[in-house]
């Protein structure tokens, strides 16, 4: 399946995240803009694969938000999302 505009720009932002192209600091910083701009349009082109984002990477995001994770394992639980929402691969253990 071919994503479109809205999904496959969230899923390269967090994707970059997950290879290491990008501090926590800066993930933290945009994230929540991003859902809020690209969400209801994600919705729009997938809504089930979005309802999978949110069940995923941003139940991820969710969980480690008031949590004292440090920054590798944060980016180990996220990129466990990504590989859990693209089902693909084996969860890296934090």
């Amino acid at each position: 399946m071919k994503v479109k505009k809205h999904m496959a720009f969230m899923l390269n932002f967090v994707s970059d995240f997950a290879d290491g192209k990008m501090s926590r600091f800066d993930f933290d910083l945009d994230y929540s803009a991003y859902v809020i701009e690209h969400f209801p349009e994600m919705e729009n082109e997938h809504p089930r694969l979005a309802r999978r984002f949110a069940d995923t990477i941003d139940a991820a995001v969710d969980f480690a938000e008031y949590r004292n994770i440090s920054d590798e394992d944060f980016r180990i639980m996220i990129n466990n999302a990504l590989c859990d929402f693209l089902g693909i691969g084996e969860p890296n253990l934090i």
